[in-house]
């Protein structure tokens, strides 16, 4: 069955989740999370939902999905450590150093692949399995028959796909606008949404809002990957509240399970929704739907009807749902649309006259949405809820006149009356016995029962292994985790790499044809690429019988590559994320001929011991998008006929420069 997981910013929000009949959540702790914005889980939150979604049958997943640096891995332990207390059905993480971390500290907990990691081929996904990851969210701009070529070709692994909520423009992972232009990192969870503003374009003065992107509402898409045996859909949401939440997941849940859902988009599109589209499922290239959202980027809910008079205090409209006091409205009205709360003065059939409390002249035909329902408010439920117990396995010995239990490290003994029982009960009842932890802090599991009286079929009453068992887990301490963090890097030699401004192309960070410095040509790989054989065909006639060639990879299906080259050196170039020490040793060990790499280009220093000695990055600003998107067609609105396919334009942002580089309908975004 097709797991339907849903964002959860809070614990009030995952509640919500699972009561409308989500599958799984999946949310953040207080740190290392992609939306630091988020109220995120305290540790209480953890244990609380942890035992909810074991009561019900459900899943939770939990994200690390930030990239950290060196001085950040003791606190991270000490994260992990918190989640392995718990468990959970998986991590879901950007940074190889975390997966590095996990599969040697942490085995227990399932490794996924966050989107953030920008896998969108065969190669990627079959890499991370390399690695250990169980599994792989895809990125966000594969179309169907993308997804189901990975599909049929990695059918060992579980693959999770986004179907419903914000789009970025840039590919996850890679965008670095939010750093460039404000210093904020959307690595570390804190992206501004440089998307969602607006430019200036040079070649027309015109004001733009050429990146951003509508909103994704795959709609009944997703029983097509159902179909194809997608494992997991994930809704975006984390920063959205329970109304988001339960309207989301009613929707998706009446498409999954065979049910009419058109009456659900309704609150779908009140809850939050910008303009809408399947974003890149149904993504064929030239002539495609603009994906762009126009000059108003917020929440523009379900158009409902047009302005037919006003007079300033008052607005007449015409409205095809039936409007209520206090409902919102959205008037898009000149440059500055602008909300509205409904107080109504009269109504006739499907005409309104409201009060117009903004005392704006309003132009007759303006677009009316509706982007509140007050009768869709949802009901607040209570997280005053029982926290988790802490799991102990237990032992269970029988002798004539004693039983003896084991567990978290202590033995106690009691005396008992055995007697002789005409049934072979004795097992299971000490099973059911000793799987309830009554009020105790503990949940214990017996692990092995054995008998060493002289009764084949022994019988204890009931009240004395309840008796026990109260006994046995109020004496039990709380489990210490006494683990600590403890880095086993050695520097091994390795190169330092020349200033990375000198391997770029004019248009991109990366250069196929190769640069010449000093004795070596480094050729760099684009991190994104839709036909991964081709580039690799093309990468191998370049190096063929070539020496002194050091190729850099640029995305985790690169290594795939490195092993098929034979001579060539490989370093770890700007968009694999050396953000520390255990992300390096990671790529150090994974067979390939690695000299070297660049240092995490958010990051000028680092702390010993690493593998080999990271190159900083200085004075190279990289591209502030890369994106499927195309800049000409869904940022400016130009039609596809008689497109030359390779394009420059000039755009500016409070006086800073830019270029968007078009070259067969991706965009590279550069700072001039």
């Amino acid at each position: 069955m097709t797991e339907l997981a849903m964002p959860a910013g809070k614990l009030e929000n995952a509640l919500t989740a699972f009561a409308h009949g989500a599958d799984a959540v999946y949310f953040g702790l207080t740190e290392f999370s992609a939306r630091k914005g988020a109220g995120n889980f305290s540790e209480e939150d953890l244990s609380r939902l942890a035992r909810v979604a074991r009561e019900k049958g459900r899943k939770y997943y939990i994200t690390i999905n930030t990239l950290i640096d060196d001085s950040e891995l003791e606190s991270l332990y000490e994260t992990l450590k918190v989640v392995d207390r718990y468990g959970c059905d998986g991590v879901i993480v950007q940074d190889l150093g975390i997966a590095r971390l996990m599969r040697r500290d942490f085995p227990s907990l399932p490794l996924h692949g966050s989107t953030q990691l920008a896998v969108h081929t065969v190669s990627g996904v079959r890499e991370l399995v390399r690695l250990g990851f169980e599994r792989v969210v895809l990125s966000r701009e594969l179309n169907l028959d993308e997804i189901r070529t990975i599909r049929e070709a990695c059918p060992d692994v579980e693959l999770k796909v986004f179907i419903h909520g914000a789009l970025c423009y840039g590919f996850s992972g890679l965008c670095m606008a939010s750093h460039i232009i404000t210093g904020r990192s959307a690595n570390e969870g804190e992206c501004a949404q440089i998307c969602r503003t607006y430019f200036h374009d040079r070649s027309t003065g015109r004001k733009v809002y050429p990146f951003s992107l509508t909103d994704m509402q795959a709609g009944i898409s997703v029983r097509d990957l159902a179909d194809i045996g997608i494992d997991s859909l994930k809704v975006e949401g984390r920063l959205k509240g329970d109304e988001y939440v339960a309207a989301v997941t009613d929707y998706y849940r009446a498409i999954l399970d065979g049910r009419d859902e058109r009456e659900l988009e309704h609150p779908v599109a009140v809850s939050f929704r910008r303009l809408a589209s399947d974003g890149y499922l149904g993504y064929h290239g030239p002539g495609h739907r603009i994906m762009t959202t126009g000059s108003y980027t917020g929440h523009r809910g379900e158009e409902i009807g047009e302005v037919i008079s006003s007079d300033g205090g008052t607005l007449t409209l015409s409205s095809s749902r039936h409007l209520k006091d206090r409902d919102g409205l959205l008037v898009l009205s000149g440059p500055t649309p602008y909300r509205l709360g409904v107080r109504i003065i009269d109504a006739r059939g499907e005409i309104y006259r409201i009060r117009n409390t903004e005392h704006r002249s309003v132009e007759k035909g303006s677009v009316v949405c509706l982007i509140s329902d007050s009768s869709l408010n949802s009901r607040t439920l209570s997280t005053e809820l029982p926290l988790s117990r802490e799991r102990v396995g237990i032992d269970i010995k029988l002798s004539d006149n004693a039983i003896t239990l084991g567990g978290n490290g202590i033995e106690k003994s009691y005396p008992v009356e055995v007697q002789e029982s005409d049934n072979d009960g004795f097992e299971a009842s000490v099973r059911r016995i000793f799987s309830q932890g009554g009020d105790s802090r503990f949940q214990p599991e017996p692990e092995s029962i054995t008998n060493s009286s002289s009764f084949p079929m022994p019988f204890v009453r009931a009240g004395e292994l309840k008796a026990i068992r109260r006994d046995f887990l109020s004496s039990l301490p709380e489990r210490r985790d006494e683990r600590i963090y403890a880095p086993n890097s050695v520097n091994r030699g390795g190169v330092i790499l020349p200033e990375r401004s000198l391997l770029s192309s004019k248009r991109a960070p990366w250069n196929l044809d190769g640069v010449k410095i000093g004795e070596y040509t480094y050729v760099t790989l684009p991190p994104v690429t839709y036909d991964e054989e081709k580039l690799f065909r093309t990468v191998e006639e370049k190096v063929k019988g070539k020496e002194n060639v050091r190729v850099g990879l640029n995305n985790i299906a690169h290594l795939a590559l490195a092993r098929r080259l034979q001579g060539a050196e490989f370093f770890a170039d700007i968009y694999l994320y050396l953000s520390n020490r255990e992300a390096a040793e990671l790529l150090a060990g994974s067979g390939i001929n690695l000299i070297g790499g660049y240092l995490w280009l958010e990051r000028e220093s680092y702390s010993e011991p690493w593998p080999f000695t990271p190159t900083v990055v200085r004075d190279f600003t990289p591209p502030l998008f890369i994106s499927r998107a195309c800049y000409r067609h869904d940022g400016l609105g130009l039609d596809c006929r008689g497109c030359q396919r390779h394009h420059a334009f000039g755009l500016t942002q409070n006086g800073t420069d830019y270029t968007a580089y078009v070259d067969d309908c991706r965009t590279v975004v550069m700072r001039d």
